[in-house]
């Protein structure tokens, strides 16, 4: 009795080391926990603008919407979202892929847009003042410019100390975009500048994804008038119109530390693009995204008080730059800008 209950333990416990080892030597390759997921996408095809997007979108065998917990891929790179732009044309193969699932490539379409029927504009923004004795550097090398390239349009941001031009909201633009020194340039809000001219020829040579236009009356000391957005994209970036007042030739004695050869102070220097006035929101009006399709054209009224300037040396500036909703970009990055004389009319160019 006693050797039949061994033989049964033992005959248990073999089989028990033979399961256990049955186990540990098996080879079977990790196999996804989910089943693959069903890709789709809003658009087939784009254009290689940088600007239109095309928005990804996964659901699982029950048809619920599992976007939030999948991973696209153009090709083999990862994208940081379900939405995406391109710059360069092609055909491109796409993917979502969920708990190691993949889901059926997709084809997409990018077409070359062609050349844009607008210009490419840049806005420099001088941080200067009369007080300042270093600003003559940047100050007079940007008029000199300008006057050869006229797509290049300054406004002179004049503070923070004792500058008969200071602007009312200069502290709050010099602390919003970093400026802790005099003189201070941002190229396009995006990027300071090294007083290298091929630095601004550089951001002229892009594709302009829009364009902007200006018809203007004057009525006494009031100007009024309307500004134009017109698309050449279809996007649903975050876009806003910024509208400045500025006014040329007022001749006020400007300290210089010996730039140029010229004298301290520079009795007679005349000081160009002074900011005075914003007519919109300082960081700019929304413009709706619905609004926001190729060959759309984008209508803002507007009306400002000019009093106290001279009216006849006053231009409107106005550009568009990122808002939020940006798919990555940087906001407030200038997308293009223009300019008119009070009382005058520009096209799109």
């Amino acid at each position: 009795m006693r050797a039949n209950i061994l033989s049964v333990f033992s005959m248990i416990s073999l089989g028990f080391i033979l399961t256990s080892c049955s186990k540990g030597n098996n080879n079977t390759p990790n196999i996804p926990t989910a089943p693959p997921p069903q890709l789709s996408m809003n658009k087939t095809s784009i254009a290689a603008d940088g600007w239109e997007t095309v928005t990804f979108t996964a659901k699982d065998q029950s048809n619920n919407d599992i976007t939030s917990s999948c991973q696209f891929y153009v090709g083999n790179v990862q994208l940081g979202s379900n939405t995406w732009w391109a710059s360069t044309p092609g055909t491109y193969a796409i993917k979502a892929v969920r708990s190691g699932a993949e889901s059926q490539s997709a084809s997409l379409t990018v077409s070359d847009p062609g050349p844009s029927p607008f210009s490419q504009k840049i806005l420099v923004e001088d941080y200067t003042g009369t007080w300042c004795g270093h600003c003559p550097r940047i100050g007079l090398p940007l008029e000199a410019y300008v006057n050869s390239h006229p797509n290049a349009i300054v406004v002179a941001n004049h503070g923070p100390s004792s500058d008969p031009y200071t602007f009312s909201n200069h502290i709050l633009l010099a602390n919003y975009f970093q400026v802790t020194g005099y003189p201070t340039a941002y190229l396009n809000r995006e990027i300071k500048w090294t007083e290298a001219t091929t630095q601004l020829d550089q951001a002229a040579n892009k594709r302009a994804p829009l364009g902007i236009a200006f018809q203007t009356t004057v009525t006494g000391n009031t100007i009024s008038g309307t500004a134009k957005v017109k698309y050449d994209v279809n996007t649903s970036v975050g876009l806003k119109l910024v509208l400045y007042l500025v006014e040329d030739g007022k001749v006020y004695p400007q300290v210089n530390y010996n730039y140029f050869s010229l004298p301290d102070p520079i009795s007679n220097y005349v000081h160009n693009n002074i900011l005075r006035k914003t007519i919109t929101d300082l960081y700019g009006d929304i413009l709706p995204a619905a609004n926001q399709v190729k060959g759309n054209i984008q209508d803002l009224n507007f009306t400002i008080d000019a009093s106290g300037y001279d009216i006849s040396k006053c231009k409107i500036v106005g550009f568009v730059v990122q808002g939020i909703n940006n798919q990555g970009r940087k906001e407030n990055t200038v997308v293009n800008v223009q300019t008119v004389k009070a009382g005058q009319t520009k096209n799109f160019d």
